[in-house]
């Protein structure tokens, strides 16, 4: 019945619930004074994005309830804040304990998000299980697979360096090479350091892209529009609006926008070198 009418509305708008309560009991339970502060609305708004954005995969696969749950948790915490922690520590935020208390209730609220997703979005059938998966990875690991990660780990480089540098308007009026410049000389972290997280992000991304595209099988233009709007929403749009009312509103626009061009480029890009035919 949730999935006819307007009944297919509910299903995302209790995750959003369900992800608001439970990352704001984290938040008070780790980090009391940030989760005192924790505007619900906007946690519950975030939620319902996150919901919405997973159910066009989650409803269509016909993959076992396990399964489901770890794909679910992985898209949660590569596509999501937990896995922008690379990008974060490239941008020289400041990860104290806080920080990382806040990643756990991040990662910790995927794996409720993940269950409550099987509940709320069960698949039609449930014939592919994680050995099945397992069996479908390790047939198809091997040196041109790796290769294709890694041009898709050396385009997020370029992807992330070359945007920020492009579209930031908080960067001053400096040209494109200096502002190259700046963001890889950005402390506290070295050069050699940030190419290789922001590659290692790119390599993640991809790889989960890659077993998407396993389970996921349609058009090419109907897997960028779907996984690239899971990508933008987790990684980007869903934390800005978390915490929409903590970010000068410049910057938010900036981030956004940047975020979704690299998104839906770095996916179309994983999608064309990793897309079965229909």
């Amino acid at each position: 019945m949730l999935q006819t009418g307007l009944w297919k509305y509910l299903a995302p708008t209790s995750m959003g619930a369900g992800y608001a309560i439970a990352k704001g009991l984290l938040l008070r339970g780790l980090i009391p004074e940030e989760g005192y502060v924790t505007d619900f609305t906007m946690q519950f708004l975030a939620g319902v994005l996150i919901g919405f954005s997973l159910r066009p995969v989650a409803r269509v696969v016909y993959w076992k309830k396990t399964l489901g749950f770890v794909m679910i948790f992985l898209m949660i915490s590569i596509f999501g804040a937990p896995g922008m922690a690379l990008i974060a520590m490239v941008e020289g935020r400041f990860m104290d304990a806080a920080y990382w208390m806040g990643w756990v209730a991040e990662t910790a609220t995927g794996v409720f998000v993940a269950a409550l997703a099987m509940i709320l979005l069960p698949p039609p059938r449930d014939n592919l299980s994680i050995v099945w998966m397992l069996r479908r990875l390790g047939a198809e690991v091997n040196s041109w697979l790796l290769a294709r990660l890694a041009v898709c780990g050396g385009a997020m480089i370029l992807l992330y360096f070359g945007l920020q540098a492009l579209l930031d308007e908080g960067m001053g009026p400096a040209g494109f090479t200096q502002r190259i410049q700046d963001l890889l000389t950005l402390p506290p972290l070295t050069i050699q350091t940030k190419i290789l997280l922001v590659g290692l992000h790119g390599v993640l991304t991809a790889s989960l892209i890659w077993m998407l595209c396993m389970l996921y099988i349609r058009g090419f233009v109907e897997q960028l529009v779907v996984l690239g709007s899971l990508v933008f929403v987790l990684g980007v749009f869903a934390p800005a609006f978390a915490n929409f009312q903590q970010i000068n509103p410049i910057l938010l626009v900036d981030h956004v926008f940047i975020g979704l061009c690299r998104s839906f480029l770095l996916v179309a890009l994983a999608i064309w070198l990793f897309r079965r035919r229909v």
